[in-house]
């Protein structure tokens, strides 16, 4: 009877000592995942990271005539979200993307003023040697003093364009904050465009573009 107490005993001691060790496994991966997993842009894809970073310097300055969009985007466009949009040519892109500047951005950050746009994570999925899904998180940053008030997640699906000799923006993708695609390469942001963290992520309140399309500044 002893003998058969004291295998049991290590039976139990055995499987704790493995869920033990299987928590701690997790949560090193988990850690390892969302902070130490940066990694470098691979050389075939960096100057669609050029086309991206330039496009948001763009979108921030406010500097969306037909010719600066003609070097960022297809002309083919699509948005796909609730609803899906198609926009076929230079002028319905700029067109588009002067009312979301002008018109949404400024209602987001209502009552304040729209300031400026920060990324606080950056990540990409190689796709093909000519194709490439890159994701952000971003942070509308509102008043003069640059008030972290919400938060919103898109993929950009670039293509690149032999004729041109460049990346171009060729997809978007609304995407909700809570499913930002952590398990895609993960990149450190730029300085010049990366949020610094003034308030916390899960402080700041999520958005989704299909909820303002209906004048909605909360996810239904």
């Amino acid at each position: 009877m002893r003998k058969v107490k004291i295998v049991h005993m290590k039976k139990i001691l055995f499987s704790l000592t493995a869920i033990s060790l299987l928590l701690i496994s997790c949560e090193n991966k988990e850690s390892s995942y969302k902070i130490d997993s940066f990694q470098k842009i691979d050389d075939n894809y960096k100057g669609a990271f050029k086309t991206f970073y330039e496009y948001i310097s763009t979108l921030n300055k406010n500097d969306l005539s037909e010719e600066v969009m003609s070097e960022f985007f297809n002309e083919n466009f699509s948005i796909i979200g609730d609803p899906n949009t198609v926009l076929s040519s230079i002028t319905e892109i700029t067109q588009a993307y002067n009312g979301i500047r002008n018109q949404t951005y400024p209602f987001i950050c209502s009552p304040y003023e729209f300031n400026e746009l920060k990324l606080a994570k950056l990540s990409y999925l190689p796709l093909t040697k000519k194709t490439v899904n890159i994701a952000l998180l971003d942070v509308f940053l509102c008043s003069d003093k640059q008030i972290p008030s919400y938060k919103m997640s898109f993929i950009y699906h670039l293509v690149f364009d032999e004729s041109k000799g460049k990346w171009l923006m060729n997809t978007l993708t609304e995407v909700h904050p809570e499913n930002y695609p952590f398990h895609w390469k993960q990149i450190e942001v730029q300085e010049t465009h990366k949020y610094l963290n003034e308030k916390k992520l899960t402080d700041i309140t999520p958005l989704l573009a299909s909820s303002l399309m209906k004048g909605k500044k909360e996810i239904e």
